[in-house]
């Protein structure tokens, strides 16, 4: 009899432990379920901007080369300091077109030129050749206001050209007001717009510089009388009212 008791007490206990077991289990579960639901809370919490702020997108520095010219109205072109440029391989060099300034944006450097000295009263135009065959060009119209005589680099200009003698001139990475070597007339006239003078391989506009109080002429030459004739020449210059 004592054994059999002794068997129950035995059963007994081991259910005992069992029951334990299980529910010593369940408790687990529920600890891992509470800790993974409180790190998924710690993770979808909301990031504050100065938080986020090394997710956003750095802007770029602004290029100094101008967005745009608006289109001409009336054959006029209404314009400001920084768009009476001439652009070189990216580079916009503003007036008075310095010819260091033109070298640095891109104009093979020609120690012969260091050697020009322009006397009072002087004008001189440079030419600075693009390309080793010569078939391309700038032309700084340079001008000695002062009374005594000065070295080319201290020269200004107001006036600047490039042309080509190429029979079908085309792009050199050289531009002036958007107008490229090689770019034809109704392009250009899509660009710039009417013209106020338009004699078929000559298109002319007229400038002002309202933030300057200057004014002055855009004018260019075409290959031919056609639409589709490349641009040859193009010749910017202001002056002051």
């Amino acid at each position: 009899m004592k054994r059999i008791f002794g068997i129950m007490i035995a059963i007994v206990m081991v259910l005992g432990l069992v029951a334990c077991g299980e529910k010593s289990s369940d408790n687990s579960v529920l600890q891992q379920n509470d800790t993974l639901n409180s790190a998924n809370s710690n993770n979808t919490a909301e990031v504050t901007p100065a938080e986020n702020s090394n997710l956003t997108t750095s802007v770029p520095p602004q290029s100094n080369v101008s967005e745009g010219v608006a289109s001409a109205k009336g054959g006029t072109l209404t314009l400001s300091k920084s768009d009476i440029a001439v652009v070189i391989n990216g580079n916009s060099v503003t007036m008075p077109y310095k010819l260091k300034d033109l070298e640095a944006a891109g104009v093979p450097a020609d120690e012969s030129r260091n050697e020009i000295e322009l006397g009072a009263g002087d004008f001189f135009t440079a030419n600075l050749y693009l390309d080793d065959n010569e078939d391309y060009l700038i032309m700084p119209a340079y001008y000695n206001e002062g009374d005594s005589a000065i070295n080319i680099a201290e020269a200004e200009a107001k006036e600047i050209t490039m042309t080509s003698y190429a029979d079908d001139p085309t792009d050199q990475g050289v531009s002036i007001l958007g107008v490229s070597f090689g770019m034809t007339k109704n392009e250009v006239k899509a660009l710039l717009g009417e013209p106020m003078l338009d004699e078929g391989s000559y298109l002319e506009w007229h400038i002002e510089l309202p933030d300057m109080a200057y004014e002055g002429t855009l004018s260019m030459y075409l290959t031919e009388d056609a639409g589709e004739a490349g641009v040859s020449q193009v010749n910017l210059n202001v002056f002051e009212k």
